[in-house]
């Protein structure tokens, strides 16, 4: 990094600031300093300069002192105290004082302009704010675990009493003063920069979503506001205006009501139920936003030509976000349950019933199975165990068997409440199907499918579960212009973290270590090779994925035995590579391999997982011709050393 200090000069006159203390001058004073900062910063994000501030007047050297002070402590609320110090030298006499400039490390922002909600207002992200956290919380965030959904607000509003909620990180209320006049109308109160209108809209978009509440005292107690129907028109627009000129992601372009944002005018009730005429409660909904919404263009500088120039937000998004072509979906709208009963019987057999299929308990599955469908009335628990149902026959190789049971999974289907959920499931099942049948381009197709509808599901096990067949077939080419099935797994443990920690769902977090493991050793999880050789940074990675699951089994998370199998397949076949780039090792490493695939096969069998089973015994049949080959090999040398 080039830290030299440019030629490049920029002067302030800065007389009034060290002169004159008078309160008729603090908003002068608090200009030039904004001056000096946006200098300085222009010249850390270029080549470095100088910045010199003339004392005309002939200033005492007590107010240069004062001034370096100040301009040190802004500049470390803005680029650290390390930065200053190592960017930023002054030199001092009693003309004048020269700021001495080096190009700065990275990308200065002097303010980010972007919101994030607390528990009781809206906080401003500093600039001194690691910019990697921006970036994986707010702007590359994919996933809003419990978003806030519009028509969800309060509706009944009593006068003088306390609604039944409270501020927190989606609420907000405000009650705006009495006084109105023809220069400052409710409109203009709602929406001006004193009541931070735009910084709630930021954060309420950047986090889960919100409501601002107009008409309620922060204590709780509804006042309301009183709204001549003529201005209820003129509140709309103004509060439409001010959402628009925010600086909202390309992908939205121009924030849409009803889908972005929403306003609502709640009548207030007086003790006897009774409407009171004009006053209203104004709930203003916004909803989460993927990709980061400021209320204006980031305000960051460089030097152009000498002359100070403030970066357009299209060229700081590229150089401090990176974000050039980088796909954001333009919203959430997030799909859950018809009823919280519904989910959770559906959620206890999915646990109880994977449980068992996961450790070859098929006498335990038979026991539960019908008594889960008798017990609970919801056609949904039916589905439930049904699709459990083609998942114990596929796993034991009965695929016909497996077909008969996803007929009637189809057959039943469109009775379902919660049909975008079990199409999901129905379409991972057809696809396991289809893949068992070797008909790839329809599985194909069908995940595509399945990926789709998922990511407008709340983030969970079935999101999980959808990516995880996506990310078992991805590895034979499916797809190859899609996600790898390593970025697949890796999304599987983030879905993952929005799902209660259950056995099931270490279970499946056991399942994308043991992928992205599978994948960088070269391999799908059929046992096929899809890449005939992988080197040591391959051999490392796929080892980092098997230490990770390690340390969930001894944190008191044992495998399933279905993982058991797998996990021993999979060190197997990190063996079986460890003696391809290890030639000197090759016996020792074939014969580690040899006895994980032993392993492995014998708790297929015992377990009667078919599909495992076919791998195992290919793995065992080839650790064993590498073998005989490798002592072969060893003979020959010995027979040519020995023989004349």
């Amino acid at each position: 990094m080039d830290s030299r200090v440019d030629e490049t000069v920029h002067m302030i006159f800065l007389c009034k600031f060290v002169n004159s203390s008078s309160s008729a001058n603090k908003r002068y004073k608090a200009q030039l300093l904004k001056d000096i900062i946006i200098a300085i910063c222009a010249m850390l994000n270029s080549n470095g300069g100088k910045v010199v501030l003339y004392n005309k007047c002939t200033c005492q050297l007590s107010g240069i002192s004062l001034l370096i002070r100040v301009l040190e402590q802004s500049l470390i609320s803005i680029i650290g105290s390390n930065q200053t110090i190592s960017k930023i030298n002054f030199k001092e006499d009693i003309e004048c004082m020269v700021i001495l400039v080096k190009k700065a490390d990275y990308l200065v922002t002097t303010n980010y302009n972007i919101y994030l909600p607390s528990q009781s207002q809206v906080v401003q992200i500093s600039p001194w704010e690691p910019l990697e956290k921006i970036k994986d919380d707010i702007i590359n965030r994919r996933v809003v675990p419990e978003p806030v959904q519009l028509d969800s607000h309060c509706r009944i509003f009593l006068k003088g009493k306390n609604c039944d909620f409270h501020e927190n990180k989606m609420v907000m209320f405000k009650n705006l003063k009495a006084d109105q006049s023809k220069r400052t109308k409710l409109a203009d109160r709602m929406t001006g920069k004193g009541n931070k209108f735009s910084c709630y809209v930021s954060a309420f978009a950047n986090y889960n979503g919100g409501h601002m509440y107009f008409g309620i005292r922060d204590d709780g107690v509804v006042e309301g506001e009183v709204i001549p129907n003529e201005d209820i028109s003129e509140i709309i627009k103004k509060v439409e205006k001010a959402i628009n000129k925010m600086m909202w992601p390309e992908q939205i372009g121009q924030p849409k009501r009803g889908e972005h944002w929403e306003i609502f005018f709640e009548p207030v009730v007086d003790e006897n139920s009774n409407v009171i005429p004009s006053t209203f409660v104004i709930v203003i909904y916004i909803a989460p936003c993927l990709g980061g919404v400021f209320t204006e263009e980031p305000e960051c500088y460089e030097m152009v030509e000498g002359k100070i120039e403030k970066m357009s937000f299209v060229t700081w998004k590229k150089r401090e976000l990176q974000l050039d072509g980088v796909d954001i979906p333009a919203a959430v709208q997030r799909i859950e349950w018809s009823s919280s009963a519904t989910e959770r019987h559906c959620t206890k057999a999915r646990e109880v019933l994977m449980m068992a299929i996961n450790n070859g308990k098929w006498e335990i599955f038979s026991k539960y199975a019908k008594p889960f469908e008798d017990k609970f009335p919801e056609v949904e628990v039916k589905l439930m165990v049904l699709s459990r149902r083609v998942v114990a026959s596929y796993r034991q190789g009965r695929l016909y068997k497996a077909r008969l049971l996803f007929d009637d999974y189809e057959k039943l289907l469109s009775k379902a409440n919660d049909l975008f959920i079990f199409e999901v499931i129905y379409l991972c099942l057809k696809a396991a199907l289809k893949g068992a049948e070797k008909k790839f381009e329809a599985v194909r197709e069908l995940l595509e499918s399945a990926l789709l509808k998922g990511n407008q599901l709340t983030p969970g096990i079935v999101t999980a579960v959808t990516l995880s067949c996506a990310a078992m077939y991805q590895n034979s080419g499916l797809n190859e212009d899609g996600p790898s099935s390593a970025e697949l797994s890796r999304k599987v443990l983030e879905h993952l973290k929005y799902a209660p920690r259950s056995q099931e769902q270490v279970d499946m977090e056991h399942k994308a270590y043991i992928f992205l493991a599978t994948f960088h050793l070269g391999y799908d999880m059929s046992g096929k090779i899809i890449k005939k050789h992988v080197n040591q940074s391959s051999l490392e990675t796929a080892k980092s994925s098997l230490m990770a699951l390690n340390k969930s089994v001894c944190s008191g998370y044992s495998l399933s035995r279905y993982r058991e199998v797998q996990f021993n397949l999979v060190k197997s076949t990190l063996y079986y590579r460890y003696a391809q780039v290890n030639p000197e090792k090759n016996e020792v490493f074939l014969e580690e391999a040899f006895q994980f695939s032993k392993k492995a096969q014998h708790l297929a069998r015992a377990s009667n997982f078919g599909e495992m089973v076919t791998w195992a015994n290919v793995s065992v049949a080839l650790y064993t011709e590498k073998l005989v080959l490798a002592s072969l090999g060893k003979m020959d040398r010995v027979t040519k050393i020995y023989v004349p």
